[in-house]
């Protein structure tokens, strides 16, 4: 019952001589093993005809070209500089060692190329695009501090809102008891808000940021108090544009985690722990991650919870996440997750395998007065639980239980900042244990706010 409280506050390794001469390279080689060899043979060629004709540009390109395929970012670099000798001013040129110095993480170095390239009234239209492609990504990578948010707030209406059993009846150790009023399923109404903030500020090391993230949840119900919730959770540490070590288009962030709760007015828990994210764009339409993080979290006994405590434990997650966009109104998004909590007491610890997929579609308003796009989307999730050992108050048998639950959002843009939605959600839970057996529909309407 708890715990699904707290769920609600809250997406991946030729030859010998060959790997030898990348040892000395600064950048993995884009181009397959087999090729290496291939073009190394090409490169040595290309090396002598530079020195026998300084001039050659065509030689020099195809050279900078071939050693960006292997890794050798700085031997390329140092091709094309001195080809500036013979060409200066030449935007093809300059716009190539902007893409390197990009690649190696100089951003500064690589915008100033960039700028040189699309100063002069000459400059071909297709240089000009790419140009302002790799601008862009440099803006984003360059502000000293950013920061963003989105903050809702609304109401609920819950069929179940104390995760109660769908039966009035329930077995315990071969016995059958009957649920008092409190312990049964039952609707109500509540408010509730929601925060998620991040600020990002650029450190001196170049491709290194320092992230802080803040999320805050709270519900106030009008008739089940004892579930009133207020939970908030910092995470903050750097992050690393791995670009600069030779992995285009990796990101790791790493970072610390503390947070803690209240339930009905006494301590519910506090939690600590550290996590990583690495994190791929392999393309523009595509972003793939792989999290790990632990947590020690510890909960508090109260006089409507008098054994809470025994839920506390060491929890290790690792997710995979991925995002799909489609097209430029249709987003695709899968995880799956693997959950292991080791509680304090045995019957309490837990092995959970859990699934996630959604999708998200804009379309266009059917409202004049409300001309931005709206939004509807639908998840979905799928878990399976395995209890370490059995609860002795309930079964000789280890508990077992799946969930499923989904959920649909439509939301409508009232401003460039504000938006109203609608939630409609299911879901139920199986299980071996009568007391986990329920299903909850619930209903919400409210707003978001983003900065």
């Amino acid at each position: 019952m708890i715990l699904s409280c707290l769920a609600l506050s809250a997406a991946a390794v030729a030859q010998a001589d060959v790997a030898k001469a990348q040892d000395q390279f600064n950048r993995p080689p884009r181009a397959e093993k087999l090729a290496v060899a291939t073009i190394e043979a090409r490169r040595k060629v290309l090396f002598q005809t530079m020195l026998d004709q300084p001039g050659n540009l065509d030689a020099a390109f195809e050279y900078a070209a071939l050693s960006s395929q292997v890794g050798d970012l700085e031997g390329a670099i140092a091709t094309l500089e001195r080809m500036l000798i013979f060409a200066p001013g030449l935007p093809r040129l300059q716009l190539e060692l902007g893409v390197l110095y990009f690649r190696l993480g100089a951003f500064k170095t690589a915008k100033t190329y960039f700028d040189a390239a699309v100063s002069s009234a000459n400059t071909p239209p297709e240089v000009r695009q790419k140009v302002e492609e790799y601008q862009q990504a440099i803006a984003r990578n360059s502000d000293i501090t950013a920061f963003s948010g989105v903050i809702s707030a609304g109401t609920r209406y819950q069929t179940n809102a104390n995760s109660g059993p769908t039966a009035a009846t329930v077995t315990l150790n071969g016995l059958n008891y009957v649920l008092s009023n409190e312990a049964r399923k039952s609707s109500d109404v509540s408010l509730y808000t929601s925060g998620e903030f991040q600020s990002v500020i650029d450190l001196p090391m170049q491709g290194v940021t320092f992230k802080t993230g803040l999320r805050t949840y709270g519900e106030f119900y009008r008739q089940t108090t004892n579930l009133n919730l207020g939970y908030g959770e910092v995470t903050a540490g750097p992050s690393f544009d791995l670009n600069s070590i030779g992995l285009a288009d990796y990101t790791l962030d790493t970072y610390g985690i503390m947070g803690g709760g209240v339930l009905s007015g006494d301590p519910l828990m506090v939690t600590f722990g550290a996590g990583a994210l690495v994190g791929m764009r392999a393309n523009n339409n595509a972003f793939y991650g792989i999290r790990s993080e632990y947590r020690y979290e510890h909960l508090y006994n109260s006089k409507d919870y008098p054994s809470l405590s025994n839920k506390s434990g060491d929890r290790f997650q690792t997710q995979f996440l991925s995002v799909y966009r489609l097209s430029n109104s249709v987003n695709l998004g899968f995880s799956g997750i693997v959950d292991r909590f080791d509680a304090d007491v045995d019957y309490n610890s837990y092995w959970q395998f859990a699934a996630t997929s959604g999708i998200s579609v804009d379309f266009m308003s059917p409202i004049s007065s409300l001309p931005d796009p709206w939004n509807v989307s639908v998840s979905t999730l799928l878990s399976r639980r395995f209890s370490d050992q059995a609860d002795p108050m309930i079964s000789n048998s280890s508990q077992q239980m799946t969930r499923w639950s989904i959920n649909l959002t439509q939301t409508v843009p009232v401003s460039k900042k504000w938006s109203a939605f609608a939630q409609a959600s299911y879901e139920k839970s199986w299980s071996n244990y009568d007391t986990s057996v329920f299903d909850n529909t619930t209903l919400a309407i409210g707003f978001k706010r983003a900065f």
